[in-house]
């Protein structure tokens, strides 16, 4: 049963759209793949025997997800709000939100989209991280989802749950309406039940008024829905690699094959093989290669001879094909090309160098923050309307801002080396390059700068010199 299917059994007078084959052909897909079983997981042979055997797998759809989370989220960000800075802070720890949303945010790469929930429940505050398999939109606008229903599963003893939630933005405020449904198998919605036996003490319908925010967010990847134009949903960041994906899998699973296939052979004449009688009472022949004692055997002595048939194997071959198609794939995701490679044997560069072949990735990365931003600020704003909701407050004016901290992660030598020209060129301050460089705050740095000068060094180029003249 879709989840359109099960909706409509649940709100059967909401008036909703069916689009369901668009859960079935994107994200259901895009999860299976996500997941590690993709439609191309197993082979089947072309003989008269039609056997089927499970394909080696990279699993390159997840580890793609998990770069560009890291890429986005690695070095997290700053979160200021001074009007609700404190509630903001102890909401977002209590969720483990710094630890947690790097998990989803690779999910919701893979998936298309993803749901920040925030929930009013005994006067307190929780976050749920959802994917986007569970939530239906019913209202969106040209800026953002506004309306929605989440599907959650649950298990108690042999019983099955399914719990439907559905937010409704209103003129006077938010509400929701829920609805739960009992089975004895996974497989089937089973019978309405009300809600409280689910969960005690809530309503099939609550009504917050004064909130004006829906209360969760929608995030979707900064890439073009190229899938179906009309919906508010994203597509995940492979949906149009998938033929690559499934090209890499097959070279991978080739370099494998080719081990297997292509281990040492060797022909040995048949007075070579002994004949030794099993427990089960019949004659087994072997070879013992580890027998080192010199035996007489009958035959032709010029034709008698061990020979090793060994096939060489197409490591090399099967590395280059694998690397163009990483680059492939790292082109169609918006990264650099190399950002997926095997090969790191292009030695030092210069961090001009870096920049300029790290240009794409740089782009691509800033687009998703631009998105992951608006995401945030988003979810700050649904915990600042559940905590004055709470409170019995009304909200005061106040801005949220996100600001990341340097998405530049480069290594020692070539930020030392970026200082030294900055530094000499008058475009930096010593007391800069010394936080920089060292990770100083500002009074550590000018004291390490005061050493610095005292000890006057000698001409030259070093760091110690360029630093050492002044401020």
């Amino acid at each position: 049963m879709s989840i359109y299917s099960e909706i409509k059994q649940a709100f059967p007078t909401l008036p909703i759209a069916d689009i369901s084959d668009y859960y079935t052909s994107e994200i259901e897909l895009a999860k299976r793949v996500y997941q590690g079983s993709p439609p191309w997981k197993t082979v089947k042979s072309s003989g008269l025997k039609q056997k089927t055997r499970k394909r080696a797998l990279t699993g390159m759809a997840k580890v793609v997800c998990d770069k560009m989370a890291a890429l986005t989220f690695s070095e997290q960000c700053d979160i200021e709000c001074p009007e609700y800075q404190e509630v903001i802070d102890n909401i977002l720890s209590d969720n483990r939100f710094n630890s947690k949303f790097p998990e989803w945010l690779s999910r919701a790469f893979a998936l298309g989209g993803g749901v920040l929930k925030v929930n009013i429940i005994d006067r307190g505050i929780t976050i749920n991280y959802l994917n986007a398999d569970v939530f239906f939109p019913t209202k969106w606008d040209n800026r953002h989802i506004t309306g929605g229903i989440f599907r959650t599963t649950m298990t108690a003893g042999k019983d099955h749950y399914t719990i439907f939630e559905n937010v409704i933005t209103t003129p006077a405020g938010l509400a929701m309406e829920n609805r739960a449904f009992k089975s004895d198998s996974k497989s089937s919605l089973g019978s309405p039940v009300n809600i409280s036996e689910v969960l005690p003490g809530t309503e099939q319908k609550t009504d917050f008024y004064g909130i004006k925010t829906p209360l969760f967010t929608y995030f979707k990847p900064a890439i073009g829905n190229n899938k179906c134009f009309d919906l508010p949903l994203g597509i995940p960041i492979f949906a149009n690699c998938y033929d690559t994906l499934e090209m890499i899998d097959v070279v991978f699973d080739s370099l494998q094959r080719e081990f297997i296939l292509g281990k040492k052979r060797i022909i040995i004449p048949e007075q070579f093989v002994q004949l030794v009688t099993g427990i089960d009472g019949e004659q087994h022949r072997y070879f013992d290669v580890d027998d080192e004692i010199y035996q007489a055997f009958m035959g032709d002595s010029e034709k008698l001879g061990i020979n090793d048939i060994s096939v060489q194997l197409r490591v090399q071959e099967h590395c280059d094909a694998m690397n163009y198609l990483l680059n492939l794939l790292a082109s169609q995701l918006g990264l650099s090309v190399g950002s997926l490679s095997f090969d790191r044997s292009d030695g030092l560069k210069t961090a001009t160098e870096v920049v300029a072949n790290e240009r794409d990735t740089m782009r691509t990365v800033e687009n998703q923050k631009n998105i992951i931003t608006e995401c945030i600020k988003e979810l700050c704003e649904s915990i600042i309307a559940a905590y004055c909701y709470i409170m019995g407050l009304n909200p005061i004016e106040h801005t949220v801002t996100v600001t990341w901290k340097d998405n530049v992660i480069a290594d020692d030598d070539t930020r030392i080396q970026r200082n030294i020209e900055l530094v000499g060129a008058g475009l930096r301050s010593k007391l800069r390059a010394l936080t920089d460089i060292n990770g100083y705050d500002d009074e550590s740095a000018a004291k390490e700068l005061a050493v610095i000068n005292g000890e006057q060094p000698s001409g030259g180029g070093s760091l110690d010199h360029l630093l050492g003249g002044g401020e």
